[in-house]
Parts: C-alpha cells; sequence; structure tokens
C-alpha cells in the first residue's frame, strides 16, 4: 500500500511540475511577443485538401507593426493582399482596394486575428478562446490549440503553432480544418524590431 501512495504521490508530482514547465513556457512565449515591435518575413503557405492529388502552394510576404498594423500580402501565385490598421481593412486585388464593411470585415477579422496571433504570438494563448497544450517538440516549443467557441470550431478543429526554442519565436502554424484539409504556413528569412515604422 505504501508502494502505490508514493508512485501516485510521483505521478501527481509529475503532472505538477508540467503543468508548471507549460505555464512558464507560456509566460516566456507571451513575453517574446509583447517585446516585438514588427516583424517582417516571407512565407510560404500550403494548403492540403482531400480532393485535390496535389498541395496549392502560395508566397508571400509579411509586415506587422506593433500593436495593430499588418500587411499580409501574397506575391505568387496570384497578387492579394489584406492590409490591417486597427479595425480597418483593406483588402487589394489587382490594385484595386476596397475597405471591408462591417459584415465582410467581421469574416476577415477573425481570419486577420489568426494570422496576427500566428505572426506574433499576441494574445494566442486566450485559455477563453482554446484549450492549450504545450510540448517540447526537439528544437520547437509546440502548441496545439482547440478552439472552445462554436463560429471557430466550425472553422478550424486545431490550431498548431510551432515557436523556435532558440528564439521564442513562431516559425510554423498548421490549420487543421473542421473538414479535415490542412493549411500551414512557414515563416522565414525572419526580421524582428528592424525596418520598425
Amino acid at each position: 500500500m505504501k508502494k502505490l501512495y508514493i508512485i501516485g504521490f510521483l505521478m501527481l508530482t509529475s503532472i505538477f511540475s508540467f503543468a508548471q514547465s507549460e505555464e512558464e513556457v507560456m509566460n516566456m512565449l507571451t513575453q517574446t511577443a509583447a517585446s516585438m515591435q514588427c516583424m517582417n518575413c516571407r512565407f510560404t503557405q500550403q494548403k492540403t485538401m482531400a480532393m485535390l492529388e496535389q498541395p496549392t502552394v502560395a508566397e508571400g510576404l509579411m509586415s506587422y507593426n506593433s500593436p495593430d498594423k499588418m500587411r499580409w500580402e501574397y506575391t505568387s501565385p496570384y497578387s492579394f493582399a489584406l492590409l490591417v490598421d486597427g479595425e480597418k481593412i483593406t483588402k487589394i486585388t489587382d490594385g484595386n482596394e476596397e475597405v471591408l464593411d462591417a459584415k465582410s470585415g467581421r469574416m476577415y477579422q477573425g481570419i486577420v486575428n489568426i494570422i496576427m496571433s500566428s505572426a506574433t504570438g499576441k494574445k494566442l494563448f486566450d485559455k477563453s478562446m482554446f484549450d492549450v497544450v504545450i510540448t517540447d517538440d526537439g528544437e520547437f516549443w509546440k502548441s496545439e490549440m482547440k478552439p472552445k467557441k462554436n463560429n471557430m470550431k466550425r472553422m478550424f478543429s486545431m490550431l498548431i503553432f510551432y515557436f523556435g526554442k532558440d528564439n521564442n519565436i513562431i516559425n510554423k502554424v498548421e490549420m487543421v480544418e473542421s473538414g479535415g484539409d490542412v493549411t500551414t504556413i512557414q515563416f522565414y528569412d525572419m526580421k524582428i524590431n528592424e525596418l520598425c515604422d
């Protein structure tokens, strides 16, 4: 019986210490995100769909300026950009600018929030929005985010973020849609807190 108590105590201790370390990792990632004034990078976006044999691939540029300005631009194989300035979202297609109205803006705002959280890590660990599990994935901190809100669940069953352990900056995002399709965004050539406007 004494052995059972010892085993139980060790199990609880390991669970508790993991929970502490997970919380510490969240705090570390959040602090890094809070210190980010700007970020400029390139990205590739790959979408794997059940109905297509080959994934679709797009490339682009992203720039972010704290607290709420961002440009998300696809450069290949098509030209399309979203400009975010606080609550104002402008869509640019073939050189034509369109400021989105409240109804269209709500749909894009959800997408923009995911992109901005993906790029910066800010507001990422909102436990009212997500069930969060963080694990050590070798060279990355892997954060699995399961949506709690119905509107988010309709779009995604899981969001997975990979943060480099060397700098605590986002490296890759996997968005698993409720139907099983997966969009993977890989960030590279990152310039952090350089060339800030």
